[in-house]
């Protein structure tokens, strides 16, 4: 780990402790992620999902990629910006 990631981690833990927020703790290979069940189900609350439109990038089409993107964003794959 370089000494600048090592300080910017040393930071980031300083501001998140000022402002109260705990961290999980990192799990070691070969740990299992404790699984707890909700003491209430919120089922009175609907999910809504909402579709989000998007546009196959120009550029990797023309390679024979179906790559989908934001309108106003850039490709992922490539970064041309698809309007």
């Amino acid at each position: 780990m370089s000494f600048n990631t090592q300080m910017n981690n040393i930071h980031r833990h300083q501001i998140l402790e000022r402002l109260g927020i705990e961290q999980l703790p990192a799990l070691l290979p070969g740990e299992e992620i404790p699984f707890f069940e909700p003491e209430e189900t919120r089922a009175e609350i609907p999910i809504i999902s909402l579709p989000v439109p998007g546009r196959k990038c120009p550029a990797c089409l023309a390679k024979g990629e179906t790559v989908w993107v934001i309108p106003g964003k850039c490709c992922p794959q490539c970064g041309t910006p698809v309007n």
